[in-house]
């Protein structure tokens, strides 16, 4: 089992806010936002290009609110929404990241677009893709993500409260998903936010079940790991907007994660599953402990003014770990350590955001 701590970062980016009044749980990599997973799979999303000690939460970013939060005239909001999202990461540390080397520097872009039923009820649906720029022979270094699809519920509640109830499940169409012979990975996120004047705080919870054929990884790279089985994660985030020029906005997310994983040694997860073929592991032939991952960000964003109907967004930021690269685990040479800015994920990133 491994324990860890939080540690804290720093990064650009122009976050996708595709949530509004019907209330996308918001956060990067969190389904109802931006959305969608990382650029693995929900099983595997990192392995293969981050060190083994990295665990990821692809499903379970620390969320900034949606920056439509941010101004209280958001003007009249029509039913629908598009968005498109770039980012580029780059790792602070250069030299000695081991297995991360391919992560020095990428790229995601983010496509999604949502439908709000009622002004409380909402559907989504969001896709990707990255580029790294250490690709195997043949490849472009572009790869696409899951497809993600969503429905968030929004429940006022007493004291200005609300609360997001957001499942979701994924279409495993990214190459991570294939590696790891997932089926689909359903997940509910229950997100409790509160605005206090210019301040405002989201607590998180939420979990993935993954549900695959086999229970290791087909990846020569990762080294036929363990599929995940399920995850249960949490985030505090608290975003707080400038009294003198309230689109720009400075704000930190804590995140924390526990993952569970199939036992290798049966092979695959049922009968007709089996008559497909098996696969085993002798290092661990009687189950696998649970794991945790932590991670965090500081950042500042600059909402831009709406132009002919297109809203934007700017900010800036430090992280440790983020559901595109990952996050790291505490247990590093068989032994807890975590640290504030591990040098396998520690990163500053710039985004772009434009949604209609």
């Amino acid at each position: 089992m491994r324990f860890s701590s939080i540690g804290i970062a720093i990064a650009m980016l122009l976050a996708a806010g595709t949530a509004s009044a019907a209330g996308g749980t918001g956060g990067r990599g969190e389904t109802g936002n931006k959305g969608g997973t990382g650029p693995g799979s929900a099983t595997t999303a990192g392995q293969g290009d981050v060190a083994p000690t990295v665990a990821t939460d692809t499903q379970a970013s620390g969320g900034r609110a949606s920056p439509d939060k941010l101004l209280e005239d958001r003007g009249e909001a029509k039913p629908w929404e598009l968005g498109a999202n770039w980012e580029t990461h780059r790792l602070i540390r250069q030299e000695d990241i081991g297995g991360a080397g391919a992560s020095k520097v990428f790229n995601l872009v983010f496509f999604s677009g949502r439908y709000d039923i009622t002004d409380k009820d909402r559907v989504s649906v969001s896709w990707g893709l990255y580029q790294r720029f250490l690709a195997d022979d043949g490849e472009t270094g572009f790869r696409g993500t899951d497809i993600t699809v969503a429905y968030t519920r929004l429940v006022p509640l007493p004291e200005k409260f609300v609360l997001r109830v957001t499942p979701s499940t994924t279409i495993p169409v990214s190459f991570y998903s294939q590696l790891a012979s997932s089926i689909t990975s359903p997940g509910l996120s229950l997100t409790l936010s509160r605005k206090f004047g210019d301040l405002n705080l989201d607590a998180r919870v939420s979990g993935t079940y993954f549900i695959v054929h086999y229970t290791t990884a087909g990846d020569s790279n990762a080294g036929g790991s363990p599929n995940a089985k399920a995850r249960l994660g949490g985030s505090l985030t608290a975003e707080y907007s400038m009294p003198f020029h309230r689109a720009l906005s400075v704000g930190a997310s804590l995140i924390d994660s526990y993952y569970w994983y199939y036992n290798p040694g049966g092979g695959c997860i049922s009968a007709v599953q089996c008559q497909q073929g098996t696969v085993t592991d002798s290092q661990f032939p009687t189950g696998q402990t649970m794991q945790q991952s932590y991670g965090g960000e500081i950042f500042a964003r600059y909402l831009m003014p709406t132009l002919m109907g297109f809203k934007s967004d700017v900010t800036i930021a430090l992280a440790n770990g983020d559901p595109s690269l990952g996050y790291p685990g505490a247990l590093h040479d068989g032994v807890v350590h975590p640290y504030l800015f591990y040098r396998q994920t520690a990163e500053v990133y710039g985004a772009l955001s434009l949604r209609y």
